[in-house]
């Protein structure tokens, strides 16, 4: 089995990708470069002070206890709030949304929750240069959304919902992660943003609202009815075969995701069915069942189907 750890690249706010992360990273640079001078300016006048230590008290008072901090944090002030208000937008400007909700360990995805609400899991989509509103919220105990190449962090709290605007500004495909302790697997709750051309994002929602492929091959055909059967409906949805499922991550294009397990392992028949076998040992604390009770036949057919769904 194949892991994707590092695959969608170094998670770092240093390439940016985004107008929250540009701007994050221009006022860190400010603020590091302002943090040497005023060190430097300290260091300089304690120096001063040692060698003329009874010259201009009153000065020194007023100056370096008073008017010198109130410079510098209204300075810092002003240039928090102008990147704050650049990141969120206008005040009161509408955008289309997606709605994120964080489970131990995986994401569930809503794209177009006003309208056609458009199910995925553990990868999120956004069109190049549009900004969207993301609704967070969690399902279970306290989460982070961060996605650091295109934004900052944002809280997922039980019982509220927060919104988080951005605006990607580079194509390309860019890894986010929990960025609060949720549990066991805390680490291994990765996730994948992927920034497409308006032309190709619309197209990606039209792919999405449509239903999953009929099986072709005897083994896929084999996996579907597997699927109904075996109980993963219980849990699971798949668009056209079974929708009811919510306790788990929607499957209806689970095949044409990259990874599996929330970013952990490579998506290929093999590791699905190694998944289905025996989820623990894939993803310790993970709430999936495992399937060992299936035989070998019948673990590659569900995995062939499922590797189908694209």
């Amino acid at each position: 089995m194949n892991s994707t750890l590092g695959q969608f690249g170094s998670q770092t706010t240093f390439a940016e990708a985004g107008i929250g992360a540009a701007e994050t990273l221009w006022l860190t640079n400010a603020m590091m470069v302002a943090a040497f001078l005023i060190f430097a300016l300290v260091m300089a006048l304690a120096a001063l002070a040692w060698r003329s230590s009874s010259v201009g008290r009153d000065w020194w008072i007023i100056g370096g206890g008073v008017v010198f901090p109130l410079i510098t944090l209204s300075l810092l002030t002003v240039a928090s709030a102008t990147v704050l208000r650049t990141i969120t937008g206008p005040a009161g400007a509408q955008h289309a949304a997606i709605e994120v909700t964080g489970h131990q360990f995986w994401w569930d995805v809503v794209h177009d929750p006003d309208g056609r609400a458009l199910r995925d899991a553990n990868e999120i989509v956004l069109p190049l240069d549009i900004p969207m509103t993301l609704r967070l919220n969690t399902a279970d105990v306290i989460h982070s959304f961060w996605v650091p190449s295109i934004s900052g962090k944002m809280d997922m709290i039980p019982g509220r919902t927060n919104e988080l605007t951005v605006t990607a500004t580079q194509a390309g495909r860019f890894r986010g992660q929990c960025a609060e302790f949720c549990g066991l697997s805390h680490t291994l709750m990765a996730f994948e943003v992927l920034v497409l051309p308006p032309a190709e994002y619309a197209a990606y929602l039209d792919d999405l609202d449509n239903e999953a492929r009929d099986p072709v091959t005897p083994i896929e055909r084999r996996g579907q009815e597997l699927f109904q059967t075996a109980g993963c409906i219980a849990c699971h949805a798949v668009s056209g075969v079974a929708e009811t499922g919510r306790l788990g991550r929607d499957l209806s294009r689970v095949g044409a995701r990259a990874s599996l397990g929330a970013g952990m392992w490579r998506m290929n028949r093999g590791n699905l069915a190694g998944w289905i076998a025996d989820v623990q040992d894939m993803k310790p604390g993970a709430q999936m069942p495992s399937y060992n009770h299936l035989s070998g036949p019948d673990l590659r057919a569900l995995a062939a189907w499922l590797e189908s769904l694209k």
